[in-house]
């Protein structure tokens, strides 16, 4: 997750370090990138990282080389990547805050996810596998009722299918029984926009 770390450790997790290159590096690591040679690498929230670090990622996606921070040795990698943001880079690349180069390096096989407003009819089902998977990490058997179904149906979903995980916890922890009837599902109505997703 891009968005989830400073510059200065992503580049540190996604092109690894040697020993001694910061306080704490008490020995060289491997980053992300060299453990996926060979292979695909999946980077969220890529439209958050800085101007400076776009740089760095163009050059191992342009010519397959990188650095380790700290580092002097040129390494190689061949990696698959897959790329998402929430961000509209095309608007971000007119605005200046996304470089054009790095954005066709990464466009080259576009997929937009539409946001689950977008798709109600995969409501149903989605929220059937959240309940499994809620119920898993419980320990217990749930289930969801018709009713509880249609009400999660009739919702916008702004915050996407993260919105329907949490209001589906939050209903389980409320089930005394199991069962998640519509009337422990707690929504905001008031929220009506988001944004839909990209996968580059």
């Amino acid at each position: 997750n891009c968005a989830s770390l400073p510059e200065n450790l992503l580049e540190s997790e996604l092109f690894g370090h040697e020993k001694g290159a910061f306080t704490g590096a008490v020995a060289a690591r491997r980053g992300r990138f060299e453990a996926a040679d060979g292979g695909t690498l999946f980077l969220d929230e890529v439209g958050e990282i800085s101007p400076a670090f776009q740089a760095k990622l163009l050059r191992v996606l342009q010519e397959g080389e990188l650095e380790r921070v700290g580092g002097s040795r040129t390494l190689k990698v061949d990696v698959r990547v897959i790329a998402a943001t929430h961000r509209n880079l095309e608007a971000a690349v007119d605005s200046g805050d996304f470089r054009e180069d790095l954005y066709y390096r990464l466009n080259v096989m576009p997929i937009v996810l539409p946001p689950l407003r977008e798709r109600p009819e995969d409501v149903p089902e989605i929220a059937r596998f959240l309940v499994n998977r809620i119920g898993e990490m419980q320990g217990r058997r749930l289930s969801l009722t018709d009713a509880g179904l249609r009400r999660l149906s009739q919702y916008n979903w702004p915050g996407n299918v993260r919105e329907l995980e949490n209001c589906l916890e939050r209903a389980a922890v409320m089930s005394e029984t199991g069962s998640i009837e519509a009337d422990l599902i707690h929504i905001d109505r008031q929220r009506e926009t988001g944004v839909p997703r990209r996968v580059l």
